[in-house]
């Protein structure tokens, strides 16, 4: 169901947006994290243990990172996290696995 944000209020829209979400445990399949790997806080939301993943992974290769940055915003708001999605989609598109991170802490 599409909603009006001029006409719904934030609990609406977002709990509308939540019917087809995925699960972390879905996605954690998806992307081969294993179940003992995962700290799930919710349905939603989740973390990986990183010393369990290393542990696992250490003989393996390296993945790819970006990092998306900029000096300055833009008046219309097309910057990091628009460039993030659509880099994470085109990949995405190709097959690849992929993940974003919008948020993450600095310091």
């Amino acid at each position: 169901m599409a909603l009006d944000p001029t006409k719904h209020a934030d609990w609406e829209i977002a709990e509308d947006s939540e019917a087809g979400m995925k699960t972390v445990y879905q996605l954690a399949e998806e992307l081969g994290i294993e179940k003992d790997e995962l700290l799930p806080h919710g349905h939603y939301v989740g973390k990986i243990d990183f010393n369990k993943a290393i542990k696992r992974l250490g003989s393996k290769p390296d993945g790819k990172y970006v990092d998306v940055t900029a000096i300055t915003p833009t008046p219309l708001g097309e910057g990091k996290s628009t460039t993030t999605m659509g880099l994470v989609q085109g990949l995405g598109k190709r097959d690849k696995k992929v993940v974003g991170a919008i948020r993450q802490p600095s310091g």
